[in-house]
């Protein structure tokens, strides 16, 4: 057996592992709304997928992993002219040239994140990708939109790029973020 073949064994291994730990919390948040259900005091949880959760400007935010394409630090970015200055320029991906988005500059958040080496998520949809340049990873989570949950939006975020909040489960409970609508941030960046 190949190394090769062992990578790709692990990572199926490590695929089938995350998808019974999903099945079971979800059988264990269903079965604790049914009885709280049952009590009348519930709110219906329904599951909507796996999710990166990270932060911008001290807000917690998560984009479907089905828009991501990488995450890592950026390493060297080469400036273009005549970008607006949320356009940090260029970084080349494993052979693909890629544009690299500073969205605390583009939402025109106040205390810019200006670490040498920035944590980035490469986005894509239609064609389009984009490193998105963030404060912190904080993880992958299943999540869950709640019934009777309303967003109260992100001050430093325009609620046009949110898609609504969103909630996971952790030891100490169910935790609050907001759904970052990449979509809309990429169709965005089309039209500047």
């Amino acid at each position: 057996m190949t190394a090769q073949h062992d990578i790709a064994s692990s990572d199926s291994g490590l695929a089938e592992l995350l998808a019974a730990i999903d099945g079971e919390i979800a059988e264990e948040l269903r079965r604790e709304q049914q009885q709280a259900g049952d009590s009348g005091s519930a709110k219906a949880l329904e599951e909507i997928g796996r999710y990166l959760c990270f932060t911008l400007a001290g807000q917690h935010l998560a984009v479907p992993l089905s828009s991501v394409i990488e995450v890592g630090e950026l390493e060297t970015v080469r400036p273009l002219p005549f970008l607006p200055d949320w356009a940090e320029g260029v970084t080349n991906i494993r052979g693909e040239i890629v544009s690299v988005t500073n969205l605390a500059v583009f939402f025109q958040i106040a205390g810019r994140f200006t670490r040498k080496n920035r944590l980035a998520v490469i986005l894509h949809e239609g064609g389009m990708k984009t490193a998105v340049i963030i404060d912190k990873i904080t993880g992958t989570h299943l999540l869950y939109k709640k019934e009777g949950l309303t967003g109260n939006g992100v001050a430093a975020i325009p609620v046009d790029f949110l898609s609504g909040p969103a909630l996971f489960m952790a030891e100490n409970g169910e935790n609050r973020l907001e759904l970052f609508n990449s979509g809309k941030l990429l169709a965005a960046l089309r039209l500047q």
